[in-house]
């Protein structure tokens, strides 16, 4: 009779210590459950997206040469990086990491990753206007202002420039800080313990490429009108160059905005003031970037007419050679044929899909 008494009371106390759990971290708990859901839904969407864009421009599509492939791998290459290396390093560390546990050196180089995948898709995307800017601008000189050496060492410029900016970061006992930060369920660098480090990184990687990236986009967009202008009098197609223009412009424009700047504004916040934005804030501005990399394969690929057409031929292609019975169900016919009706058409259509190429020289090359 004792011991069950005792028993009973000991399932009491443990009812009443289940019950008494810390609500504050029960709502952490959910809270991290959320977000790595979050995370993991963003980063298969910019995988699948950025896989599909490589099964095409592997190949020629019509409209873009090849500096223009080369410059889209480039950035297909960094924005897969977001969904293959930043997200699954940062879950891991996410699930290893005791949050008690002081700075590391695996967080750092997590750190020094993320920051330098964030930098090269920026340096990637300022590249890609400055040669639409060369392209459409400079169309006589383009063969000789935008050789394969050149654009190879832009590339490789956009590649090899942030490490060396960023290599600080990796060092443990280096001239920044990094923590983990259970808000945000990132390696991040705490901007407060280097201010002047801080400011000279968003002075050489955010700031230039915003204004080189501002400033050709708005050229172009600007020429574009005037030739809208020019040319309303004649057929409906040349009276819609205008309205293709801005249907890939300002979307580009307003995505990098809206991706990069409150990123770049917290961290300018935390660098001068040493306090951080409220969680689900820093959440927000931390991972809002990587999305910009399923947008660019939207705004920079699947506007593309050119793009959707060689897309539906490489899946048919696919789909033949995977199973024949199920494309013969479908009613896929032989690709080669349609390669040779969809040559004939884009060589027909390549003056206007050609202003929804980020690379092309459009229509705008006959007035600009």
């Amino acid at each position: 009779m004792y011991s069950t008494l005792n028993f009973s009371t000991f399932d009491d106390s443990n009812l009443s210590a289940l019950t008494s759990v810390d609500p504050h971290r029960l709502q952490e708990q959910t809270h991290r459950s959320v977000k790595i859901s979050i995370i993991i839904v963003l980063g298969v969407m910019i995988t699948l997206g950025n896989i599909a864009v490589l099964l095409v421009i592997t190949s020629s599509v019509a409209g873009w040469s090849k500096n223009s492939r080369y410059f889209l791998l480039s950035l297909t290459a960094a924005d897969s990086a977001f969904g293959l290396l930043v997200m699954p390093l940062n879950l891991w560390v996410s699930l290893l990491k005791d949050y008690t546990e002081g700075p590391d050196a695996l967080c750092h180089v997590v750190a020094f990753c993320n920051a330098t995948v964030y930098s090269t898709c920026m340096y990637t995307l300022a590249t890609i206007s400055l040669e639409r800017y060369i392209a459409v601008f400079y169309p006589l000189q383009y063969s000789s202002l935008m050789t394969r050496k050149r654009t190879l060492l832009l590339i490789a410029f956009a590649w090899c420039f942030p490490p060396f900016l960023l290599l600080p970061i990796s060092f443990p006992v280096g001239i920044i800080e990094v923590h983990f930060s259970t808000a945000s369920l990132v390696c991040n660098p705490s901007y407060s313990t280097n201010v002047g480090y801080t400011l000279s990184l968003t002075c050489l990687i955010f700031f230039p490429c915003s204004i080189i990236m501002t400033h050709a986009n708005l050229r172009v967009w600007c020429a574009a009108k005037r030739q809208s202008l020019k040319l309303r009098k004649y057929t409906c197609a040349r009276r819609s160059r205008h309205n293709v223009a801005s249907r890939v412009l300002v979307p580009v424009m307003a995505a990098y905005y809206a991706c990069w700047t409150p990123c770049m504004a917290a961290m300018i916040y935390n660098a001068v003031s040493g306090s951080s934005v409220p969680e689900w804030l820093e959440f927000v501005v931390v991972w809002l970037p990587t999305s910009n990399g399923f947008l660019n394969c939207i705004f920079y690929f699947w506007i593309n007419r050119s793009f959707r057409r060689k897309f539906h031929l490489v899946l048919q292609r696919m789909l033949l050679t995977l199973c024949p019975k199920l494309a013969d169900t479908l009613g896929c016919c032989n690709p080669s044929n349609n390669d040779f009706v969809s040559g004939i058409t884009d060589n027909n259509n390549s003056v206007y899909e050609r202003s929804s190429s980020v690379s092309s020289t459009c229509t705008l090359l006959s007035l600009a």
